[in-house]
């Protein structure tokens, strides 16, 4: 299904984008800046880099309304965020709601690596439209930024704010809240399971795409039991239900007892299972950039993907990185090229991830009582 999705971005989207470039005679500057949408459609982690664009506005813009449209997929994450309004394209009631706020919105960010449709979106909704530079859909926005490869993507977001002629940087990510019952249950479940000083989550799986971002099973095995034994941790392997059977092979290959959560929690339950862990240790993949968000010092294992883009962001989080090989993933363009899993994360040894997490591994107070 997401394949087919980025096929029919890929093909009708790119006529739609040529068709609608004609009607720029018609685009009008906005009088003033009260007004600001985020686009961002896809992927949990890209879109806990892009929240920092929320606060970037609100202390440049007092006053300004901050929206935000999204899918249901990530739209947990924007809701424990404080933007005013939240716009769901998979809902019916709001894609309606949309057919109503033509260019009613002064400046619209596309937060969109790729995607044709959220350029459209972002031509339909704002006066003011600002993506990413040097593709086809670019000719709807009317100021644009270079997707840079050599810094952080937070710091490519956030060159988007810097072309309304301010200055704005961060130094962390935007941490994410959840209510007190969800928070309540999951420091229930802590309560009633953990046996050990510390707390260690490891994340075995990734999303769909490019699998061959995926450290192997028996070497998270390895570093897991290791925790375990020598640094007074409960492991906890924090996963979703379609990732089960990677979790099933690397507890099957663990001689010690972790803590399995893997499908047990909803998105906003993750965040504050994984705000009390102590360290987290995950593939490139989105609870690793949750655990930044939340304060949890992580340790990132990158293949197909460069750090440079894509690493914990924060202070004293480690990203390894050993391959030899060119990025397998162009997220500008939207290509995601699988195979050679050995290739790009077979380089990566247990003993340094393992002393890594070892480094990570500080005390936090009380962090199962308090969030």
């Amino acid at each position: 299904m997401v394949k087919l999705q980025r096929l029919i971005d890929r093909y009708a989207g790119f006529f739609l984008v040529i068709f609608l470039y004609l009607f720029r005679i018609f685009d009008k500057k906005p009088v003033q800046k009260k007004k600001f949408l985020l686009i961002k459609l896809w992927a949990i982690g890209d879109s806990v880099l892009f929240l920092s664009l929320v606060r970037g506005i609100r202390e440049n813009f007092p006053g300004a309304t901050v929206d935000i449209l999204t899918r249901s997929r990530v739209l947990p994450l924007f809701s424990s965020y404080n933007a005013d309004h939240i716009l769901n394209l998979d809902s019916g009631v709001d894609r309606k709601q949309l057919f109503r706020l033509w260019r009613s919105y002064d400046v619209v960010f596309d937060g969109e690596p790729y995607l044709n449709l959220s350029a459209i979106l972002a031509f339909f909704l704002g006066k003011e439209r600002i993506g990413f530079s040097h593709q086809g859909r670019s000719k709807l926005y009317t100021r644009t930024v270079k997707f840079r490869k050599d810094q952080h993507m937070l710091q490519n977001y956030l060159d988007m704010l810097r072309t309304l002629d301010v200055q704005f940087n961060t130094d962390h990510l935007e941490k994410l809240s959840a209510a007190s019952s969800e928070e309540e249950k999951v420091s229930a479940f802590l309560e009633s399971n953990m046996q050990r000083k510390f707390l260690v989550g490891i994340t075995p799986g990734v999303a769909e795409t490019a699998k061959n971002r995926m450290w192997y099973e028996e070497r998270f095995a390895e570093v897991a039991d290791r925790i375990i034994r020598e640094l007074d941790a409960d492991v906890i392997i924090i996963d979703n239900e379609a990732n089960r059977a990677v979790v099933d092979t690397v507890t099957a290959c663990m001689k010690e007892e972790p803590l399995n959560a893997a499908g047990l929690f909803s998105l906003k339950e993750v965040f504050c299972l994984i705000g009390k862990c102590n360290s987290y240790l995950s593939n490139d993949t989105g609870p690793m950039h949750i655990a930044a968000a939340q304060g949890c010092k992580t340790v990132g294992l990158f293949g197909p993907n460069t750090p440079v883009l894509w690493a914990p962001y924060g202070k004293d989080n480690i990203s390894i990185y050993n391959t030899v090989l060119p990025p397998a993933i162009e997220n500008d363009k939207g290509k995601f090229r699988e195979g050679n899993r050995e290739g790009y994360m077979g380089p990566i040894a247990a003993e340094e991830v393992f002393l890594a997490i070892k480094k990570c591994l500080v005390p936090k107070e009380d962090k199962i009582n308090s969030f």
